[in-house]
């Protein structure tokens, strides 16, 4: 199966600075600039179906680049910060250094929300179960840490490094499974 994996385009948040996941974010006055770009890089492309994380700032690309009727699926939303969504990324990583936080929040989830395994899991169980179904090529609206997911899967990177990259706002990855 090939998966063309869209990110959203860009947030008025800096997510270097300020987390967030799975809080709806609002997108910059820049949009239609950036989804036009995105769109084209679909252009002539198709699809046996079109999937998106029902959080807006993907399902808007979504209708932008002519999908409004896209599958909403919660297993494509960004990561469960829980009681870290919108706290500074400064106010997080207290007496540790980064890589050592990052590394140890693969398996230990955020307080009241998920772990990168646990985000990892849902989204392999999204693939293998489009798989399943028998589709070819699906297109897939959603987020950097999905993305990074995918590509974990894909063979293309570890866990313990899929975060070092995220892909850039508004990007077209390709994978095959």
């Amino acid at each position: 199966m090939i998966v063309y994996i869209v990110r959203h385009t860009s947030v008025v948040l800096d997510g270097n600075e300020i987390c967030y996941g799975f809080t709806d974010i609002a997108l910059r006055d820049t949009f239609e600039q950036e989804a036009a770009v995105t769109k084209s890089k679909l252009h002539g492309l198709s699809f046996d179906e079109v999937f998106t994380s029902p959080l807006s700032r993907a399902s808007k690309l979504a209708d932008f680049c002519g999908h409004p009727d896209a599958e909403r699926d919660d297993r494509l939303k960004e990561m469960n910060f829980g009681e870290w969504e919108l706290r500074p990324w400064a106010d997080i990583i207290v007496g540790q250094s980064t890589e050592e936080f990052f590394l140890e929040y693969i398996t230990k989830p955020a307080p009241g929300g998920e772990s990168q395994l646990m985000q990892y899991e849902r989204v392999r169980d999204f693939i293998l179960e489009k798989q399943a179904e028998g589709l070819d090529q699906i297109l897939v609206f959603c987020h950097g840490g999905v993305i990074n997911c995918a590509k974990t899967m894909a063979g293309l990177c570890d866990l313990n490094e899929a975060f070092a990259t995220i892909p850039d706002f508004g990007s077209v990855t390709r994978l095959e499974f």
